[in-house]
C-alpha cells in the first residue's frame, strides 16, 4: 500500500487524511461520549468499502463542446441555404382536439422495501416464504410476525420494526406517500421527508403523520399509544389532532377523542427500551445492489441470548440479519451479561445463507482442574507438531486454539468445538483432531473451556 501510494495521488491524499484522523484519536478519547451511534458508524465504514470495491469505475464524461458547435453551425448554413419557413401564427392559442386529450399524469413511483433483520416466524402475504430476505415488498404487500420480529427498510436511513404478534399492511409504498395500517407494534425511524411528500400510520381511529423522527405505535383491541423519541409526530382523528415532541408520548382509548388526552414525558426506562428498538437500517441504500451484494447470517442459539455481529449488538438471538459478504465474527452474550467470541463464519454474496450454531452455554461443574491436568498430561505432542510443521516452515509464532470440551463421569468426550484460533482451518482441524483422541479416566464431569497456545 505504501509503494503504490506513493504512485498514486489518489491514494496518497486518502492516506493522508486517514492519518490527520488517527492523530486525533488520542484528543478525543479525553472528550466526554457525544450523542453517536457508533454501531452505526462502523457499520457505515464496512459498507462504504465494500461498496466501493465492487463499484464499477466511472467513465470520463465526454465533452459535448464540440457538438454543440457543429449544431450551431448547422443551423446557420440551413438558415443560409435552405428554404424559408412557413410563417406559424402566434397570435392564435392552439386548440387542443377533444378526441387527444392530455396524457395522464404518471403515477408515482413505487418505493421498496427489504427484510435487513429477522426472527422467529414471519409471514408475507399469508405465506412464510423460504427467500425472505430476497423478496421485495411493494405497495399491497402484508406482513404478520408470531412470537418474533422483523426489521424492513425502505430507503436511506428510513425503516420499520414490526413487533411480536402484530400485521401491517403497505396500503401506500411510493415516493410521494407512505401509508402503513397496523395492528399491534411498530417502531418506526423515518429520514426527512421532501416538500409534498408523507407518511402516515393509520392505527384505527388515529392516524399519525410524520416529516422525519424515530417513534412507535402500539396498537390494539383497547388503545392505541404513541412515543416518540425524538422529531414530531401529529396524532390525528375526526375531533382533531395533537403535537407529540421528542420524549413524549400519548395514550388513547378506543372510542375517546386524541383532544382528551394528555401529552406526558417518558421516563428515562422508556426512553432507553425506544432507542434499543431502533429498526436496523444499513448505512447505504441500494435494493438493486443489495440484492447481488448481501446475504443473510443466521445466528442460532439455545435459548435467547444477546448477540453481536462484528461488534453491532443486534438483540436476542436466535435471529438473521443482512450482512455484506466476507468474514464476520460472532459473540454472544453470557449468563453474566459478558459477551465471549462464539466464532467466525464467511459469508458470500447473493447466496441463501450461512448458519451459525452456538452451543448452550456450559453448565458449572465439579472436577475441572483434574480433568484439564489429564488433557494436557495426555496430549500427543509429536503428533502435534507434525500438525504444525507447515506453520512453523513460514515462521509463524504465538499460535493458539481455544476449545469447548465436555467429559462425562466415564471418561467419554461429549464433544469437543473450536471456538476461537487463528490458525488456518485445516491446520486448526488437524489440532482438534489430536485433542479430541485424549483418553480420560473415570471422574467427575466436567465441561470447561481450554486455551491452547502453540
Amino acid at each position: 500500500m505504501e509503494r503504490h501510494a506513493q504512485n498514486c495521488r489518489t491514494c496518497a491524499r486518502a492516506r493522508q487524511h486517514v492519518r490527520r484522523a488517527s492523530d486525533s484519536f488520542a484528543a478525543i478519547r479525553t472528550q466526554p461520549s457525544p450523542q453517536v451511534s457508533w454501531d452505526a458508524v462502523r457499520a457505515g465504514v464496512h459498507w462504504s468499502i465494500s461498496s466501493a470495491r465492487r463499484a464499477p469505475r466511472r467513465q470520463p464524461r465526454p465533452a459535448y463542446g464540440w457538438l454543440a458547435a457543429a449544431i450551431a453551425s448547422g443551423v446557420v448554413v440551413g438558415t443560409v441555404t435552405g428554404p424559408a419557413p412557413a410563417p406559424v401564427p402566434s397570435s392564435q392559442p392552439v386548440a387542443r382536439s377533444a378526441d387527444h386529450p392530455p396524457p395522464p399524469a404518471a403515477p408515482p413511483a413505487a418505493l421498496v422495501g427489504l427484510v435487513s433483520r429477522a426472527s422467529g416466524d414471519v409471514l408475507v402475504d399469508g405465506v412464510r416464504p423460504a427467500d425472505l430476505f430476497a423478496r421485495t415488498l411493494t405497495p399491497g404487500s402484508r406482513i404478520a410476525t408470531a412470537d418474533g420480529h422483523v426489521d424492513i427498510q425502505f430507503g436511506d436511513g428510513s425503516a420499520f420494526a414490526l413487533g411480536p404478534r402484530s400485521t401491517l399492511e403497505l396500503r401506500r409504498f411510493d415516493v410521494e406517500t407512505v401509508e402503513l395500517a397496523i395492528d399491534g407494534t411498530i417502531d418506526v425511524i423515518v429520514a426527512p421527508r421532501a416538500a409534498g411528500q408523507r407518511f402516515l400510520v393509520d392505527a384505527g381511529e388515529q392516524v399519525v403523520e410524520v416529516r422525519g423522527t424515530q417513534f412507535r405505535v402500539i396498537h390494539d383491541g383497547s388503545s392505541t399509544s404513541v412515543a416518540c423519541r425524538h422529531g414530531l409526530v401529529v396524532v390525528s382523528d375526526q375531533a382533531g389532532k395533537l403535537e407529540l415532541g421528542a420524549a413524549h408520548r400519548l395514550e388513547i382509548a378506543n372510542g375517546r377523542p386524541v383532544t382528551s388526552e394528555r401529552v406526558v414525558a417518558l421516563s428515562r426506562e422508556e426512553l432507553s427500551a425506544l432507542a434499543q428498538a431502533t429498526p436496523l437500517a444499513l448505512p447505504l441504500w441500494d435494493p438493486t445492489a443489495l440484492a447481488h451484494s448481501s446475504a443473510p447470517l443466521e445466528v442460532a442459539t439455545s435459548g435467547h441470548r444477546d448477540v453481536r455481529v462484528d461488534g453491532v449488538e443486534l438483540g436476542l438471538a436466535p435471529l438473521r440479519v443482512r450482512v455484506m459478504p466476507g468474514r464476520h465474527t460472532i459473540e454472544v452474550a453470557d449468563s453474566a451479561g459478558r459477551y465471549r467470541r462464539a466464532g467466525w463464519v464467511d459469508v458470500a454474496a447473493a447466496s441463501h445463507g450461512t448458519r451459525l450454531d452456538v452451543p448452550a452455554e456450559p453448565p458449572a461443574t465439579g472436577g475441572i482442574t483434574e480433568r484439564r491436568r489429564q488433557l494436557r498430561a495426555r496430549i500427543d505432542h509429536p503428533r502435534l507438531g507434525r500438525c504444525m510443521r507447515s506453520i512453523a516452515k513460514a515462521g509463524l509464532t504465538g499460535t493458539y486454539v481455544q476449545v469447548e470440551i465436555s467429559v462425562n463421569a466415564q471418561g467419554a468426550v461429549g464433544f469437543l468445538n473450536v471456538i476461537d484460533t487463528d490458525l488456518p482451518s485445516a491446520t486448526a482441524s488437524c489440532v482438534r483432531e489430536v485433542l479430541a483422541d485424549v483418553r480420560f479416566g473415570p471422574g467427575a464431569a466436567a465441561t470447561w473451556r481450554e486455551h491452547v497456545d502453540l
